[in-house]
């Protein structure tokens, strides 16, 4: 699915080739996952007439070639829903993510920044929330990255929850090798050997809040200069995690990915 994903994005991309004139100027290419610029000629129309997404600009049609999708097999959407692209404010960026949409309605998250960690909530949720009762509800919350070890920051913060010294001190990252989530999932876990001693009929939790929780969709990823604790719950999918896609706007107003 993935794959699929990625082949999909190229052939929109070539089509785009053929269908726009050179120096044009209303987007830039890109390649498959690479870093792709759209300029922000409102003006233009977009190959399929289509709209555009209202932050960057980016042909809706066309803006699954512009997401840097992990690997691993892509959630499938929900019954009588199909993935779209959505775009949301992510402090002085742009965030782009497959969202569902479920005949009229469309899944949107909402930005929050802070002190601490920002957090990516439900705005709209479009598989069966029809009171908006999800408004509101946190499925994502942000973290930085140390640049000399991609998973210290993770590990300090899903520590600092902890009371218990003895118990932060048992706590280290892995890889989750879950199937249906992204191939890069971490979680915080204790050791192999300490795992054995739990009940193998229960579903097993570990190092507080931000750890293993194998009773929930709940996970890390580091990507993009931040870390993103995932916490999905056991419920349908309305976004895809594996698709989150930083952008960011260029002195010369192309939207680009972020390092």
């Amino acid at each position: 699915m993935r794959h699929a994903l990625m082949v999909a994005g190229m052939a929109v991309l070539m089509l785009t080739a053929c269908g726009n004139k050179a120096g044009d100027g209303n987007e830039a290419t890109a390649g498959g996952n690479a870093t792709a610029g759209v300029a922000p000629d409102m003006d233009g129309s977009c190959p399929d007439d289509g709209g555009r997404l209202a932050i960057t600009g980016i042909c809706a049609g066309r803006a699954v070639a512009y997401l840097n999708v992990a690997d691993g097999d892509a959630p499938e959407a929900p019954e009588g829903c199909s993935w779209v692209v959505q775009e949301t404010r992510f402090a002085n960026d742009a965030l782009l993510y497959r969202a569902t949409k479920c005949g009229s309605k469309t899944t949107r998250l909402a930005y929050a920044g802070g002190a601490g960690l920002a957090e990516l909530s439900y705005d709209t949720a479009a598989y069966g929330d029809a009171d908006n009762a999800l408004k509101g509800q946190v499925l994502v919350r942000v973290a930085g990255v140390d640049s000399s070890d991609k998973t210290a920051a993770l590990l300090r913060v899903a520590r600092d929850a902890i009371d218990d010294p003895a118990e932060k001190a048992k706590c280290s990252v892995r890889n989750a090798r879950i199937n249906g989530w992204p191939a890069d999932a971490l979680v915080v876990d204790i050791s192999a050997a300490e795992a054995a001693k739990a009940r193998p009929d229960e579903p097993r939790t570990a190092c507080g809040p931000f750890g293993l929780d194998e009773d929930s969709t709940s996970y890390w990823r580091v990507f993009q200069g931040h870390s993103w604790f995932f916490q999905l719950g056991q419920d349908a999918l309305q976004i895809d995690p594996g698709s989150l896609t930083l952008m960011r706007k260029g002195p010369d107003g192309k939207w680009s990915q972020t390092d």
